[in-house]
């Protein structure tokens, strides 16, 4: 069963948001994001099933600050463990900066 992430999202610069997630990644996993301008464009994703990550961007850091493509209006965050199959998920919509 997947785990529940909390994700947030606040706008930052013109266009670019930062992306926080709760609770923090365990140890030797890591974290990918999709955005897409419906929640139904976001590839779902199943326990035990791997990732295929060229389709996703890493999430390097908690509080990163990225520029989602124009339109997009939804994040997907997936934890993974090493292989690359997911063990938690979490969805929200996009706050973009305006400054």
């Amino acid at each position: 069963m997947l785990k529940t992430l909390l994700v947030n999202t606040a706008g930052t610069a013109l266009n670019k948001t930062s992306v926080n997630v709760e609770p923090g990644a365990m140890e030797g996993a890591k974290r990918y994001y999709m955005t897409a301008a419906e929640a139904k464009g976001l590839t779902a994703v199943t326990y035990g099933t791997a990732i295929t990550t060229s389709g996703w961007t890493e999430l390097t850091a908690n509080g990163a600050e990225i520029t989602p493509t124009s339109g997009h209006a939804y994040i997907r965050v997936v934890e993974v463990d090493a292989s690359n199959k997911p063990i938690a998920v979490g969805t929200t919509n996009i706050n973009y900066g305006n400054v």
